[in-house]
């Protein structure tokens, strides 16, 4: 079979570029246009009908892969694309139906207990595979990802609903973020305003155990806000409405740690809003992955 770029060139798709488009496997995609007559298999490789050419359909050549077809990205808005309902739905879709990130689907079916992480993206559970999921590739990354029923998005609204609430909090003005209030983060701890339970149910989600309020090795009477203890990596967020001994306290800390050389985070309330970007970016540079990278 002839291989094709997955490249989007001058306003057209290969077929591997119009699935990721599309958001659909690329089998599915292939069955689509197979089904709908726009292209056949023949002589093991797959040509360009009469239909298919009418719906702007044309043939490519290069030296290195050879003739393949690419559409133009008109057809996304197709009648064949546009009323189709999906029997299996991927995390980027789930992610749509809730308005969260694919990547907290992600992470909310692994902390379910559904997926494991794996060296080539993600793989079925026990549980995942009783619960109707499917493992399947990207042909062109050769990434593995899940596929699940319909069904699976009533059993997840519950936890979605807190995801929901994860990326509200993103949204929050910094006065909102800093206020105190007492909040309770999804793995259950406890938090004295918004900006720490967000920064608890980042961590959380990304799979990171860690503590709260842990006393330093040699200053007991100091808590870190946060201590990951597979990293040996302390957080702390700034510019919360603290009581004065509350504020001393934090510069405290951040004196002990440069002090002792030891690897901290230093987090502003203006960095709560790109928490995947930024908290991921820096977590990396200290050699601790999160799903912000799978």
């Amino acid at each position: 079979m002839t291989e094709e770029r997955n490249e989007t060139m001058a306003g057209f798709y290969s077929r591997t570029a119009l699935a990721d488009k599309l958001d659909m496997p690329l089998k599915l995609l292939t069955k689509t246009l197979l089904d709908a007559g726009w292209i056949q298999y023949v002589d093991e490789a797959w040509q360009l009908t009469a239909k298919g050419e009418f719906e702007g359909g044309e043939i490519r050549h290069s030296k290195r892969y050879g003739d393949y077809i690419v559409w133009p990205a008109t057809v996304c808005d197709h009648a064949i694309f546009a009323d189709r309902t999906p029997s299996q739905l991927n995390a980027s879709a789930i992610a749509q139906k809730f308005g969260i990130k694919a990547r907290q689907v992600n992470a909310l079916l692994a902390e379910q207990g559904l997926i494991e992480r794996d060296i080539r993206g993600w793989r079925l559970s026990d549980f995942g595979r009783q619960s109707g999921g499917s493992i399947h590739i990207h042909e062109p990354s050769g990434r593995t990802f899940a596929l699940w029923e319909q069904d699976l998005l009533d059993r997840l609204k519950p936890v979605a609903a807190e995801l929901q609430d994860l990326a509200a909090g993103n949204q929050l003005s910094e006065e909102a973020l800093a206020e105190a209030c007492q909040c309770t983060a999804l793995d259950g701890q406890s938090h004295s305003c918004r900006a720490l339970k967000l920064v608890g149910d980042w961590l959380y989600l990304a799979g990171l155990g860690h503590s709260c309020a842990r006393p330093l090795p040699q200053a007991r009477e100091l808590k870190s806000q946060f201590y990951l203890p597979d990293s040996r990596l302390y957080i702390e967020v700034w510019g919360l409405n603290l009581a004065p001994q509350e504020i001393s306290a934090q510069f405290k800390r951040q004196e002990y740690y440069d002090r002792q050389s030891i690897p901290y985070i230093s987090l502003s309330l203006s960095d709560l809003a790109q928490l995947d970007e930024i908290l991921a970016r820096q977590l990396l540079e200290r050699g601790v992955e999160s799903y912000q990278h799978l």
